[in-house]
């Protein structure tokens, strides 16, 4: 990966984004089963590495996670250890998870965990998906790059997202599906520079997710998009 991209990967948002982490405790005794967490999964990887997977919860009740690519899948149901604490363990569990995701108890509906390469591990971004803030017709915006991105679809104000931030992009209010035009700029050495200009369609019977990046191949920015059914 680009050392660019991977130093951005290591400074997004720390309240969303976690490292594999070992925690305090990792003793496996009596669990609160009301404890749970149901969430979804997807990933963003330039190289398109095999899709990671993971044996999620605590005690000895897991479920099998599959982290795909170009899909959301899901929903999944798991035991919080702690009542805190989703563990990700290797599919041959071994003494301690690959990773420990921390979770509110705010966040146990509606979550979507993006999965980004760190090296040969993944970090992990926290996602309010709940369908009274992601809305059909709706873009949810990660920023990789190392800039500044300003997007502005059809008549609305642009939508400032800076470097290792999220944004979303409301569409209008619609029973069938529209196509928008979308004047996307970055900012570079301090000044605005025009990305593209495009036509994007806004379904109301969908919400997307855009991983902004830069391309290795090109070095032009690009997006890394996934559709899910609005609820």
């Amino acid at each position: 990966m680009p050392s660019a991209l991977l130093t951005v990967f290591r400074f997004l948002i720390p309240s969303a984004f976690l490292l594999a982490s070992t925690p305090h405790s990792l003793a496996q005794g009596a669990e609160d089963k009301s404890s749970t967490v149901n969430f979804r999964v997807t990933r963003f990887d330039p190289d398109d590495r095999e899709s990671p997977k993971f044996k999620a919860g605590s005690g000895t009740s897991k479920t099998d996670v599959e982290v795909p690519l170009t899909y959301i899948a899901g929903p999944f149901k798991a035991t919080l250890r702690d009542a805190r604490f989703l563990d990700l363990w290797d599919a041959t569990p071994g003494e301690k998870p690959a990773m420990s995701v921390e979770i509110a108890a705010a966040e146990r509906d509606h979550l979507l965990l993006v999965f980004f390469p760190d090296g040969d591990k993944y970090r992990v971004m926290k996602v309010n998906a709940s369908p009274t803030r992601i809305k059909g017709g709706d873009r949810f915006i990660i920023n990789t790059t190392p800039h500044e991105l300003a997007i502005k679809l059809g008549n609305a104000d642009p939508v400032a997202i800076p470097s290792a931030k999220t944004g979303l992009l409301s569409a209008p209010v619609s029973t069938r599906p529209v196509s928008l035009p979308v004047v996307v700029n970055l900012k570079q050495d301090g000044e605005w520079k025009l990305a593209s200009t495009e036509d994007w369609p806004c379904d109301p019977r969908f919400r997307k997710y855009l991983i902004a990046h830069m391309s290795p191949r090109t070095r032009q920015l690009a997006f890394h998009s996934l559709s899910e059914l609005s609820e």
